[in-house]
Formats: structure tokens, C-alpha cells, sequence
């Protein structure tokens, strides 16, 4: 049976508070939520739809979605659509779709058929890729007659997609990126603005030549860091930030987060943090008096532990708190750019306007 939940967002203050300035810090000592900044906000009730299987029939194809929403009454949000990196899934990216469902933001996380599966990808898949956005955004009047909840919550006229990696692809797809030989377009005239998570540059694999950007004409916000690599060596920050330059002069912005590695965009630091914890219970190697050596006269009265560690970060927690601290002010700057093309606030430019120099971000735009 499906489950539906409604949770009660509570973000707490990380190092970014601290990071962005006195006012920042001010307002986290005061209680009053720095605005973007990804790390902080108000508790603000989010309904989840974690699981939803659509039906194309037109492709006799099954859609596995999931759904966040804002929980209060009576306000039509705008729509955001997520495209996950090869091989995720529906059931990822939530530290994205919360965040910004906290927000004012109902959010649909697609799955797609190349999940788990190989990473040679062609037109055709790059088709079906495109039609699950689209289709996602064409079930909305099924979702809200299935969910009732969603009743008078989904402002279908203000749609933005997103993705990160192959997702990126996707939704570059959507904006108006053109593929190779035959300039195929797959732009979706309901796409307001994009947000693109370690974009492609151009790519023989995929289509992509420096033509293939000339009919970007929307808002797109392309998102990497100085240590986003792909799955090969050609696939480098610089390639990235490629689609950014080949893309035409207007509403287009740039954004390199120093340190940002491609799994930053998830999310996701599990394996970070486990390494952290075992290096934090390592005995510490330099103990001079190890109370576990029996050729020691005079051990230690206690277990031998870091206790360097004790007092201070490890290298792999300053690590995890570190590409946290990066992914905070991603989702930040993503949201403002939301509010700045699909709700017209000054608010939002303003932030993404002044976000170079905080935690070593650099901002272009054209």
C-alpha cells in the first residue's frame, strides 16, 4: 500500500552560517533564517509521496516517482522536476527535494530505465530520458486526482527541471540543448528554467558539439567545482563549465564551488562520515606510553585513543562537514535562482549576485 508522510523540516545551523559573513551569523544568533542559505531554515511542514508508479501508455513503460510538497493550504507552488545521474534513482537526491519542497516548491524525482543499469546511453534512451520528464509533468492532473493532498498545491504553470550528471543532460535537453548529427531538439515550451548538477560539455557520446548550446535561450543555472570529474578523464571541471560558455548571452549563471567533487551534488557523504568514525576509534600510533605493549614499563592508565582527535576535527570529518558545507550552499543557490525565474524575486538575484567569495564560490553570468 502506498504510503504518504508528512514530516516537519527542522535544518540546523552548520559551518556555512559561520562562513557567509556577520549579517549570517547574526540572524542564526537572532533566529531569523539567512535567506538561501541552504543550511538553515524554519520548521516548515513537507508532505512526502515517497513512491508512485505512473503508466505511459503510449510507451507501455512504467514511471517511478516520488513527490515532495509544502503541506500548507491554500497556496499553488511552482513545479520543479528532478532527473537523477545515471544509475540513481526516485528514492535520491532528498537532501535537493526536501530542502526545496521547505521552500515553497512541489518537487517530482523521476526515475528512469538506465537505473542501475549500463552507462553506454543512445538517442533513443536520451528520448526516453526527455519523455519522463515530460510525462511527469503531464500526470500532475493524475497525481492530484490519486493524491488529494496535492489539491490546489502544484502551480503547473511555473515548471523548472533539474538534474545532476547524465540528469543534467537531461534537463539541458529539456532547456534546449540540441543533439548531433540533425540538430534534434527536445525542448519542452513549459520549461521555465533549469538547474544543471555537473553539466556536460561538449560530447561525441552524446551528441553534443559546440553547436549543440545555441538554442539554450531560457534561464539555466550550471552548477560544478574544481573537483567534479567524470566517469573518464576528458570529463574534467573545465569540460563542465564548457556548457556555460557555449550557451547564448542571457539569464545564464555559472557556479564553482572550490573542493566540490561530482558525489557532492547528491548529497550523500555515508562513506565519508564512516571513515571519519574509524579513524577517530584508531589507537594513536604515537601514544608514548601504549597501554596495550607488554615490553612497555610504564603503560597508559587509559585505552590508547586519538586524543588529538578528541579535541579536534580528523581530516576525514573536516572532509565530510566540508562537501556538506558545499552541498548546503548549492541547494541555497539553487533556490534562489527558483525564486529569481519561477517566482520573480529580486531577493533570489540578489543572492546569487552576491555569493562569489563565500566558502571560495566563484559566480559568472551573462
Amino acid at each position: 500500500m502506498m504510503r504518504r508522510l508528512l514530516v516537519s523540516m527542522t535544518l540546523t545551523v552548520t559551518a556555512l552560517s559561520c562562513a557567509s559573513g556577520g549579517d549570517m551569523a547574526n540572524r542564526a544568533r537572532t533566529g531569523e533564517p539567512p535567506p538561501y542559505a541552504g543550511g538553515v531554515s524554519d520548521t516548515l511542514p513537507v508532505g512526502a509521496i515517497p513512491d508512485v508508479v505512473l503508466h505511459d501508455n503510449d510507451r507501455n513503460k512504467d514511471i517511478r516517482v516520488s513527490v515532495e510538497y509544502p503541506a500548507r493550504a491554500g497556496v499553488a507552488n511552482p513545479l520543479i522536476v528532478f532527473s537523477p545521474e545515471l544509475g540513481r534513482t526516485n528514492r535520491d537526491y532528498v537532501g535537493l527535494s526536501s530542502y526545496w519542497a521547505s521552500r515553497g516548491y512541489v518537487v517530482i524525482r523521476t526515475s528512469h530505465a538506465d537505473s542501475g543499469g549500463e552507462s553506454t546511453q543512445t538517442p533513443a534512451d536520451w528520448r526516453n530520458r526527455v519523455r519522463d520528464v515530460t510525462f511527469a509533468i503531464d500526470s500532475v492532473p493524475q497525481l492530484i486526482q490519486r493524491f488529494p493532498e496535492l489539491e490546489g498545491k502544484i502551480d503547473a504553470r511555473r515548471v523548472g527541471v533539474a538534474g545532476h550528471g547524465y540528469g543534467a543532460f537531461t534537463a539541458l535537453l529539456l532547456a534546449g540543448v540540441r543533439t548531433f548529427p540533425g540538430g534534434v531538439s527536445y525542448a519542452d515550451p513549459r520549461v521555465k528554467a533549469a538547474v544543471t548538477l555537473s553539466p556536460p560539455g561538449p560530447s561525441a557520446a552524446r551528441g553534443l558539439t559546440e553547436e549543440s548550446w545555441s538554442g539554450l535561450t531560457g534561464p539555466v543555472l550550471f552548477v560544478t567545482g574544481t573537483a567534479d570529474r567524470g566517469m573518464d578523464d576528458s570529463e574534467t571541471p573545465d569540460w563542465r563549465k564548457q556548457a556555460f560558455t557555449l550557451s547564448p548571452a542571457g539569464e545564464k549563471w555559472l557556479v564553482v564551488l572550490d573542493g566540490a567533487r561530482h558525489a557532492t551534488f547528491t548529497g550523500r557523504f555515508d562513506n565519508m562520515l564512516d571513515a571519519a568514525a574509524r579513524q577517530r576509534a584508531q589507537p594513536d600510533l604515537t601514544d608514548p606510553n601504549p597501554p596495550n605493549d607488554p615490553n612497555n614499563p610504564n603503560p597508559s592508565p587509559l585505552p590508547a585513543t586519538r586524543s588529538s582527535s578528541n579535541q579536534r576535527m580528523s581530516r576525514a570529518e573536516y572532509a565530510a562537514f566540508r562537501q556538506q558545507d558545499l552541498f548546503n550552499l548549492t541547494r541555497g543557490l539553487a533556490y534562489a535562482f527558483w525564486d529569481t525565474y519561477l517566482r520573480d524575486k529580486p531577493e533570489g538575484r540578489k543572492a546569487l549576485e552576491e555569493a562569489t567569495g563565500k566558502m571560495n564560490v566563484v559566480v559568472e553570468k551573462k
